[in-house]
């Protein structure tokens, strides 16, 4: 067995230098005129994943894990860049650090994929990796963050969590010292659901526990081309005495429309009961949520399909259920042309959402810009930071958004793009709004956004 895992971790190594080769050509060569080679290189990084994934899975079976081999207690970063200013959001400064001591992305153009979130008065940071792994850090060294033993593994139950991209968590949230964390779950043969996992903060050990199951699951085999990491949802945000969670509806699409399922919609999630109520319907994929207490609105952003990515907002979300459309009405396309007339019928996509008594989004984007999450820079709730994934500059992929609204929060009166060449997978801002902290995939690294 020792000999095994000698050669397992030499062949881990190998795999790894590879990617981190291929992710720095693809960032050299992106542009429109690279496409094809851009084609190429993501398609050798899928192969990678998968052989990775396929070692992870045979140390599964010997009851161990290839982050451990890594290295067993830290997950370290290496400065690559200091204080370079970004003039477009109030001359914030830009440092970056970039690590090699996290295996997994939640997508095959992803080298690695972790969520963030601030504690202990917005002095401390905790990192979770996409497959599982916790670690947290001071604010004032991200060069080294502690790993924290957990139970986490007792609650993941199948083996596509650790194997296959777009499975895993998919958003952390710290409240009260109570460390929040969303996941795709299997509930049973071939069926996904979603849960919330909770512990109290703890440096040494987490221990989690239930702390909310949708009660039901979306089966493999149905009519949508079925989907679960790409439609998934999974963002928290607190609103007052709950949680607010998006699901997404894990490409069965008709679920955002049934008003007896959890699915494609934003749930309100009390803390105390831990019981459920749609909030809003008639969503694809949310990645992107903020409550503003203030002002008593929702913004979300959301995946379309093949173009049409979105951004609402749901004003005095308590008084009335909204339908936001989806699939009814959308301004993308379905990626395949040739659908069955049943899915054309269930999934129309047209180009109107006021015209079908559904609420219009504040903005769209064709072609998509892979719209991540969101955050709010002003105590006025008027201005936002909106990350983008994707994997085009020239389609405003691969950085920030940065949206201004009007006075009655109803318009984007001003938009400006920010280029990082980096897959912005999660953002997190201090309650001073003074420090920001994003996850990019593209590289595996954390940049500090500071005054």
């Amino acid at each position: 067995m020792k000999l095994l895992k000698n050669l397992a971790y030499l062949l881990i190594i190998n795999i790894l230098i590879i990617l981190l080769v291929v992710g720095y050509v693809v960032n050299k060569k992106n542009s429109s005129s690279k496409r094809n080679e851009i084609s190429n290189l993501n398609l050798q990084i899928n192969v990678k994943n998968k052989q990775l994934a396929n070692i992870q899975k045979k140390f599964l079976d010997l009851e161990s894990n290839i982050n451990d081999f890594l290295n067993k207690d830290y997950i370290e970063f290496s400065k690559i860049i200091e204080d370079k200013k970004i003039k477009e959001i109030n001359n914030f400064k830009l440092t970056k650090y970039k690590t090699e001591d996290i295996v997994f992305g939640g997508n095959f153009k992803a080298l690695a994929t972790a969520y963030i979130d601030f504690y202990n008065d917005d002095k401390k940071i905790i990192l979770a990796t996409s497959d599982g792994i916790f670690a947290t850090s001071n604010l004032i060294n991200l060069k080294k963050f502690n790993k924290i033993k957990s139970n986490f593994f007792n609650f993941v139950n199948y083996e596509k969590f650790y194997t296959q991209p777009q499975y895993g968590i998919k958003d952390i949230l710290i409240h009260n010292d109570d460390l929040y964390v969303s996941l795709i779950s299997k509930l049973n043969q071939d069926c996904y659901n979603f849960r919330i996992l909770k512990s109290k903060v703890n440096q040494k050990k987490l221990i989690f526990e239930m702390f909310y199951e949708i009660p039901d699951c979306v089966n493999e085999d149905n009519d949508h081309q079925y989907y679960a990491g790409q439609g998934a949802g999974g963002r928290m945000y607190i609103k007052n005495d709950t949680i607010l969670l998006t699901t997404g509806e894990f490409r069965n699409r008709p679920l955002a429309q049934n008003k007896n399922s959890f699915y494609g919609k934003i749930l309100e999630i009390n803390l105390d009961s831990k019981k459920a109520k749609i909030v809003s319907l008639g969503h694809r994929n949310p990645q992107g949520l903020y409550y503003s207490d203030k002002y008593d609105f929702i913004i979300s952003t959301e995946h379309g399909p093949k173009g049409g990515d979105e951004i609402n907002i749901n004003h005095k979300p308590s008084e009335i259920t909204k339908n936001f459309g989806w699939p009814i009405s959308s301004y993308g396309e379905h990626y395949y042309k040739n659908h069955p007339d049943k899915i054309l019928e269930e999934a129309p996509l047209n180009k109107s959402h006021k015209k079908f008594s559904f609420e219009e989004p504040i903005k769209y984007f064709v072609p998509s810009i892979g719209i991540s999450e969101i955050i709010s820079l002003s105590k006025s709730d008027d201005q936002f930071l909106i990350g983008a994934l994707g994997n085009e500059i020239v389609e405003q992929d691969l950085g920030l958004h940065l949206i201004k609204l009007d006075d009655k929060k109803e318009k984007v009166i001003k938009h400006d793009y920010i280029s990082l060449n980096e897959r912005v997978r999660d953002i997190v801002i201090s309650k001073n709004k003074e420090v920001i902290i994003l996850f990019l995939e593209t590289s595996s690294s954390l940049a500090i956004l500071k005054k």
